[in-house]
């Protein structure tokens, strides 16, 4: 297996590049820990990054893939926006990239993520939080990734296979962090056994129970797939959600979001979620 690993800068920032001949990656280490690229090595950024744009006190958003919390009954919590933004510890392994953020004065959560290059081709990344305060906290990890959507659609394949299910679980946040998202939107449509969103501009977030764990970008004739194993017996955040897509206004930027489950952390415990990255060829391309 080809591959190489070197410290970059990217944007202004301390970065590693992981590069094999499929797909290349930047983790960005001076803030966050972020993802900031993602595509073919001779590609665009299938990613979206902006490291000035949407600020919520001391949060930035920056774009790329982040570590995020869920707290439990919530969508969204004050907890979810505090700020990322300090120097991480970094360690290069192998095949493998560890980005360590200091824990956070408010809440002494620690957050990371480590990247690995796989035996079959694909970027493994683990997402993980880490409580080092002296007191028990509650929530899961969240794992969203901002995509530039123009010209391409989301889709999220339903069902644990294409015959022995019957059963559909949409959640739809209506009203969250200033947004409001329509019932009615025909940028979602069900096709066969999958969720497919076509970005049109508007406002849209659609949360899924979706065993097969599986979240899609359609670039044409190319597919960005980020896939994290579901197991049944977890607490996912919404009643028993794993997986969702976002749309933002004027498609400024969409997601792809995976949930870890929600469960007690006593100090000193680390939780994770777990996602494979990959890029193949569509049908279209073929």
């Amino acid at each position: 297996m080809g591959y190489e690993i070197n410290k970059v800068e990217f944007d202004g920032f301390d970065a590693v590049e992981l590069k094999t001949k499929v797909w290349k990656a930047i983790l960005v280490y001076s803030v966050g820990p972020r993802i900031a690229w993602f595509g073919k090595p001779d590609g665009e950024n299938l990613l979206y990054w902006k490291k000035d744009d949407m600020i919520r006190g001391d949060w930035k958003l920056y774009g790329g893939h982040r570590v995020w919390i869920t707290r439990p009954l919530a969508d969204e919590s004050e907890d979810t926006y505090l700020s990322d933004n300090a120097p991480c510890e970094l360690i290069i392994d192998g095949t493998m990239v560890r980005a360590t953020a200091p824990a956070h004065p408010v809440n002494q959560l620690t957050k990371g993520m480590e990247l690995e290059i796989m035996e079959g081709g694909s970027l493994r990344v683990t997402n993980f939080i880490k409580n080092d305060g002296a007191l028990i906290y509650s929530g899961g990890v969240w794992s969203p990734t901002c995509v530039v959507p123009d010209a391409r659609k989301l889709r999220v394949p339903l069902g644990k296979d294409d015959s022995t299910w019957d059963v559909v679980k949409v959640i739809i946040p209506r009203v969250f962090a200033g947004n409001v998202s329509s019932l009615e939107d025909d940028q979602a449509v069900f096709e066969g056994n999958d969720l497919v969103v076509t970005p049109k501009g508007r406002v849209l977030k659609r949360v899924l129970l979706a065993p097969k764990g599986r979240v899609m970008l359609e670039c044409g004739d190319y597919v960005f797939e980020k896939y994290s194993p579901y197991n049944p017996l977890y607490a996912y955040p919404f009643g028993g959600c794993n997986l969702a897509v976002f749309v933002g206004a004027n498609n400024f930027m969409a997601e792809l979001e995976t949930y870890g489950a929600e469960t007690e952390i006593i100090p000193g415990q680390t939780i994770e979620n777990t996602e494979y990255w990959k890029l193949y060829e569509s049908a279209a391309g073929k």
